[in-house]
């Protein structure tokens, strides 16, 4: 029997991997590091008074588990089983055709720029994890023929899409995959087209649902989070201008001057101008935020005009706070390394052991510009991916090449969305795009290596 198929035989190693990645990360880290945004979600789950801005969905969830473990230990356990098993859902799938993909899929978890994210609680993780495992239970079905797994799938893409409100893009892709596997495993023998309009069909059933369940736990009440993009996309144009920009009710405010706003302005963050106590304590805002839907109104059309009026001004400054979000304009692409892991507050803060300190030195050892270029830098991510969705096309989207197009799209839309969107360029942002061009590599550099290899055969 050669190596290779005493590895073959070995099916068990990649649901140890898995276990010992579980394992390591809850012993690491339990019960979870904490941010603010992340406090602000337990905090709502707790009290009942779900805002649109910090996830209801996620925040609901959250307070049922906190009534069995309160705290965060729970949510943080539910993160990392929803990540470790899409990892061994994808071994199970590969394992029988290539034990070498199945070990990059369970041990690419290891990552620096993976593995960092899944140890805080964020929304963005929610995001991510959730439709790692949709993604993983939809390809077993597509391999397996399971109608199981691919009825599934569902839960998990319907709380991915609640997670965050710019879920939309990731989303997309795979529900309309999903209609196309669902022909195929139920044999119904539809056209492309008939597909593809079901799958849109299906994600707009998927976005009512989402609307609805926010609607119904917020009450239809809003904190307007796209104003912060409003006022940092503003604040850019009145510098360049020179003259405020900004509606009345913002230029009246006692703490606003524009002075003040070219001080705090910076491409990495509208944070600066709009919270409390940034980038100092006791700091007050420049730039008021509002829950009065007149002065959103106000703010919006201020927003179009001055848009209008300098769409080059706007572009320039929209390209430098992309760039920084894709680490092409800056060495730190994870900027909470800067504080450290144990910066979470006290009364969430694990005890700290051997596994948190050995997994914080090997995340702080890719915190320098060189060491970060492989993993942190998402523009490289987008470059690979493009390339793979090309070559994805290419192939007529056969067999597995459908896989890595729908991972691609699904990265480059989510990526590039954040382009006219973000109020801020943090890493964790980018953790589904980290994972999805992850897999797209690894699935894209198998399939390359198979072709050679046939064609060397024959």
């Amino acid at each position: 029997m050669t190596w290779k198929a005493r590895l073959q035989d070995k099916w068990y190693i990649g649901y140890l991997v898995c276990i010992c990645g579980f394992a390591i990360v809850v012993w690491s880290f339990y019960p979870g590091m904490m941010s603010p945004d992340s406090i602000a979600a337990l905090s709502a789950g707790r009290e009942g008074t779900f805002v649109d801005i910090n996830a209801p969905l996620m925040s609901a969830l959250w307070a049922a588990l906190d009534r069995v473990t309160a705290g965060p230990g729970a949510m943080f356990i539910l993160q990392a089983a929803l990540f470790w098993g899409a990892c061994a859902v994808f071994w199970k799938a590969v394992t029988s055709e290539s034990v070498f993909l199945g070990l990059a899929l369970v041990l690419f978890g290891f990552l620096p720029h993976i593995l960092s994210q899944t140890v805080v609680i964020w929304k963005d993780i929610a995001l991510g994890a959730s439709l790692f495992f949709a993604t993983s239970l939809l390809y077993y079905a597509k391999k397996s023929g399971s109608k199981a797994a691919l009825l599934m799938s569902p839960a998990f893409l319907f709380y991915a899409y609640a997670a965050r409100l710019n879920a939309l893009p990731a989303v997309l892709p795979l529900a309309i995959w999903s209609a196309f596997l669902f022909f195929r495993i139920f044999e119904l023998g539809k056209s492309k087209l008939i597909s593809a309009l079901t799958g849109i069909g299906y994600f707009a059933v998927l976005t009512v649902a989402v609307y609805a369940v926010t609607y119904g736990l917020t009450g239809g009440s809003s904190v307007y989070p796209f104003q912060q993009v409003y006022l940092y996309d503003l604040s850019a144009l009145s510098l360049e201008r020179g003259q405020s920009l900004f509606p009345d009710y913002i230029g009246n405010d006692e703490n606003f001057s524009l002075d003040r706003v070219a001080a705090r302005y910076n491409e990495r963050s509208a944070a600066d101008l709009i919270y409390p106590d940034v980038p100092n304590a006791g700091d007050q805002p420049v730039l008021k935020l509002t829950e009065d839907a007149r002065q959103v109104a106000e703010l919006k059309q201020a927003w179009i005009g001055a848009v209008k009026d300098n769409p080059a001004g706007y572009l320039k400054h929209r390209g430098k706070v992309f760039a920084q979000l894709t680490g092409l304009g800056r060495a730190v692409t994870a900027p909470y390394w800067e504080q450290g892991f144990l910066s979470s507050p006290a009364e969430y803060r694990g005890g700290g052991n051997v596994g948190t300190y050995v997994l914080t030195k090997y995340f702080s050892a890719f915190g320098r510009p060189f060491p970060q270029t492989f993993f942190f830098r998402a523009f490289i991510w987008m470059v690979l991916c493009g390339f793979f969705l090309y070559t994805a096309v290419r192939r007529k989207l056969a067999g597995d090449w459908d896989l890595v197009f729908v991972l691609s799209a699904s990265t480059l839309l989510f990526i590039f969305a954040y382009f006219p969107t973000t109020p801020s360029t943090e890493f964790r942002y980018l953790f589904w795009p980290a994972i999805s061009s992850a897999l797209t590599v690894i699935f894209g550099v198998h399939l390359l290596r198979r072709e050679r290899s046939e064609r060397t055969v024959q």
